[in-house]
């Protein structure tokens, strides 16, 4: 049978002093540390989310500078290839009105070494006819 008095009170108050201090003790700090740690978990989330972007926006500015930079090599052999260019054009436009002086110059000592051959047999092939009428004339 069950009875009802005092004692059952007694048994009450103590049951629920019991879950009280087991509550402070025992069940706050329990659910401070999963709490805390729960918190910590969600930190450490965030800022992995936060690096995983800083990260993504890193790769996207490293490819937007290689590409640049890219844009910049091949500009700059662009440049470099224009330049040589036109400078092998100068030196071989040099080279040419060089070559260009020296044949005109070469055709002009060859005229005139050839005016002068041709003044030099005028006057050998004018004396040879001379030397011929004369002993021509002396055998006549």
């Amino acid at each position: 049978m069950l009875y009802i008095d005092y004692t059952l009170l007694i048994q009450i108050v103590q049951f629920l002093v019991i879950i009280y201090v087991g509550k402070k003790m025992i069940m706050d700090p329990v659910l401070k540390t999963v709490e805390g740690r729960d918190s910590k978990i969600d930190g450490m989330k965030e800022e992995a989310e936060n690096l995983k972007a800083q990260v993504e926006q890193y790769k996207a500015d490293y490819a937007e500078k290689m590409s640049e930079m890219r844009v910049e090599l091949a500009e700059y052999h662009r440049k470099i290839k224009d330049e040589a260019t036109k400078e092998a054009t100068e030196m071989m436009q040099g080279v040419k009105a060089d070559i260009d002086e020296k044949v005109a110059s070469a055709r002009a000592e060859i005229a005139a070494q050839s005016e002068k051959a041709k003044e030099e047999m005028n006057t050998i092939v004018t004396e040879i006819s001379e030397m011929i009428v004369d002993r021509i004339m002396l055998s006549a």
